[in-house]
């Protein structure tokens, strides 16, 4: 079921993504139990790569880490979030970029006002 209030995930990645799974129906689906809140979210975010990934399975690319890059630049801008927020919490212990994810909001700055202010993904401006 989709969240009526924007900005969710389901709303923002509309035209972009056909896999998009909200952080809490992910719960509920998966009932696991985790240490700590960013154990879970780490666990999501992984979830949710795969299922970005299915598309790239079986398929060769020019290098596997600049191709991947390249892919997630042109093709699946979602991917490239997701990697991100998991990034910030492997490397720093910053749980913000995922919690903005996962609240809707759009990590890379300077989106089309339209598109901003349709799926309401606060922070995506360069404005913000």
């Amino acid at each position: 079921m989709q969240s009526k209030s924007l900005p969710n995930q389901i709303t923002t990645w509309v035209a972009l993504s056909t896999v998009v799974e909200e952080f809490a129906v992910w719960q509920q689906r998966t009932d696991r139990k985790f240490a700590d809140e960013s154990t879970e979210i780490l666990a999501y975010l992984m979830d949710q790569l795969e299922a970005e990934s299915e598309p790239l399975i079986g398929k060769s690319l020019n290098h596997p880490v600049h191709g991947l890059l390249s892919h997630m630049s042109s093709k699946n801008n979602r991917m490239r979030e997701l990697l991100f927020a998991y990034l910030a919490i492997v490397l720093s212990q910053d749980c913000e970029p995922a919690r903005k994810l996962i609240a809707g909001q759009r990590l890379q700055l300077g989106l089309h006002a339209e598109y901003v202010a349709a799926t309401c993904c606060y922070g995506a401006t360069s404005e913000s």
